[in-house]
């Protein structure tokens, strides 16, 4: 039987897989220089919202670690699209959804 994590989202629970991030590092990488970035303040600190071409929000980064210092920490397949991680150093900040 296949180990399954637990994706918790506004609307409830869904199975997701990870899958190798070798796999999509080169295409989160290449839609990541590609998307716009709308900055907001918050009383938790700077929020980094992502938006792609189409305007459609495919992602954020929480605090201030800049889009060049990001890379891919892990990927995952759910029913909405693959999701990575962003990770600034050592630390998660935020993810990405790839175009489907």
């Amino acid at each position: 039987m296949e180990a399954k994590a637990w994706h918790f989202v506004e609307f409830g629970e869904f199975p997701v897989e990870e899958i190798d991030v070798e796999e999509v590092r080169d295409d989160a990488l290449e839609l990541l220089g590609r998307v716009t970035v709308e900055r907001y303040e918050t009383s938790r600190g700077t929020v980094l919202k992502l938006v792609d071409e189409h305007g459609n929000y495919i992602g954020k980064v929480v605090g201030g670690c800049s889009l060049e210092k990001l890379s891919i920490g892990s990927a995952y397949q759910t029913p909405f699209g693959i999701k990575v991680t962003l990770d600034c150093g050592e630390s998660v900040v935020g993810w990405l959804y790839l175009e489907g």
